[in-house]
């Protein structure tokens, strides 16, 4: 990458790069301070002065590629073309509480950061070292192995589908 390319630049390149996410979602807008993204409306971005604290937080450069927050696997992991990880329903609740994820090889994934999906929930980003996934959530973020994520999700998806849980 050319060191010439702007924060905004740099980091849709990192998205483009390692998940093969090629825009961003229409209607949005990434800002970037330092190395932290934010997605932004823009719409928001004609009544906020400040957009640094508008948005989304989506993503950040770490030294080994980009790292998606929870939300930004959501609104961007529809996109990913590459790198995306389908784990099983049951390592859900592991996953959210900070465990790790034994994987084992997986086809058409690199080393390097994952995004972690069950079935349509996007869980956040990990790093797979080619045998386990290394969760990557952030402590604050963590849940306790008693509250059932997974099913709260799925109904809360398919109520807004107007479907039955």
């Amino acid at each position: 990458m050319e060191a010439r390319l702007g924060r905004e630049e740099r980091i849709t390149a990192l998205l483009r790069e390692r998940f093969g996410i090629d825009e961003i979602p229409e209607g949005y807008v990434l800002l970037s301070s330092a190395r932290k993204a934010r997605l932004v409306s823009t719409e928001t971005l004609d009544f906020l002065d400040v957009a640094s604290v508008a948005g989304v937080y989506v993503a950040k450069e770490t030294p080994f590629g980009p790292h998606l927050s929870i939300e930004g696997s959501r609104l961007l992991g529809p996109l990913a073309t590459k790198n995306v990880v389908e784990v099983d329903p049951e390592d859900v609740d592991a996953w959210m509480s900070g465990s790790d994820i034994e994987k084992g090889e997986v086809p058409g994934v690199e080393p390097g950061p994952v995004i972690v999906k069950s079935g349509e929930i996007y869980l956040g980003s990990g790093y797979y070292d080619g045998r386990r996934i290394r969760n990557m959530v952030s402590r604050a973020r963590r849940s306790e192995q008693s509250q059932p994520l997974i099913d709260y999700t799925l109904r809360r998806e398919k109520e807004e589908r107007g479907e039955e849980f």
